[in-house]
């Protein structure tokens, strides 16, 4: 059982190293916390040695500032400059290393990590994607899936339809120039459905008699709209704003109809009114039909 143990734990400390940082990349986090912390976050080690060029500075250029610094901020002259001495030096012997010079630049590129004692040190936060972002990407991803499913049904009917349609005119024996019937069975016990080849076409005699065309157009294509990213907010639409929206058509026609009933009212009144000249008298017979005396 010993012997199992001696592999893994290698295994185990082998990730252990890969994922740990190194020794220079843990004095520069420290430093540029310290100097961060202290300066501001927007501080660096080329802005913290007051280099002219900054990151353009050459390795020379850089040994070279850390002497006129050192006129100034060595402890041998000044003992209250001996922390931030340390820190310059630090920082130069990192910069004028080309490989260490790399790896700080590409952490100040790219950003570099927090530091927190309880986990042990320096780490990297992960990016918690938030909670719309999430639905909005399961929404999408769900959207997309259904419309793929949509096409390859399609194309699944239409090739079976298709195949259908052939092996009903296989056993056409006018070749396309009359009418052939057929009788379609699923299985032995099965009453069957009676087809007819005319012409070409072929189509599915319907139980009172009428004929169907068997055809693949029939088939309705893939779209957007029968998705749910469509018909969610069509439907939602429908139910509030668009609710409204035709109920408010369906009141301007009827009280335009409304209008018009009474103005034609109003005509049929004036020619009934004039029909009656003056002296005649008015009489209504039996039937309900009236009449008029005359002078």
């Amino acid at each position: 059982m010993n012997g199992y143990w001696k592999p893994a734990l290698v295994v185990l400390g082998l990730l252990s190293l890969s994922y740990a940082f190194t020794t220079i990349e843990t004095e520069i986090f420290q430093l540029q916390n310290e100097i961060s912390t202290k300066y501001g976050p927007d501080m660096n080690f080329y802005k913290f040695l007051k280099l002219p060029k900054l990151q353009n500075s050459s390795t020379k250029e850089i040994t070279k500032n850390l002497r006129k610094l050192s006129k100034k901020y060595h402890p041998d002259k000044n003992p209250k400059y001996r922390k931030l001495y340390e820190r310059l030096n630090l920082a130069t012997q990192i910069l004028s290393n080309s490989s260490n010079r790399k790896i700080y630049d590409y952490y100040l590129q790219n950003g570099f990590p927090n530091y927190d004692f309880h986990k042990g040190g320096f780490y990297f936060s992960r990016m918690k994607p938030k909670t719309w972002f999430l639905l909005a990407f399961i929404w999408i991803v769900v959207n997309i899936g259904q419309y793929i499913i949509s096409i390859i049904q399609y194309r699944s009917q239409r090739s079976r339809i298709e195949n259908f349609i052939s092996q009903c005119k296989q056993q056409d024996d006018t070749n396309g120039l009359g009418v052939k019937q057929l009788t379609f069975k699923q299985h032995e016990k099965d009453e069957g459905k009676s087809l007819v080849v005319r012409f070409s076409d072929v189509y599915v005699v319907e139980p009172d008699g009428s004929e169907t065309l068997i055809s693949p157009d029939t088939l309705d294509k893939p779209s957007v709209k029968n998705c749910l990213f469509w018909r969610i907010p069509a439907s939602v639409w429908n139910m509030t704003f668009g609710k409204s929206v035709g109920s408010a058509g369906k009141e301007e026609i009827i009280t335009d109809s409304k209008k018009y009933d009474g103005n034609q009212s109003k005509k049929g009144n004036k020619v009934k009114k004039g029909s009656a000249k003056k002296g005649q008298k008015k009489m209504e017979l039996p039937n309900g039909k009236v009449i008029y005396s005359r002078k």
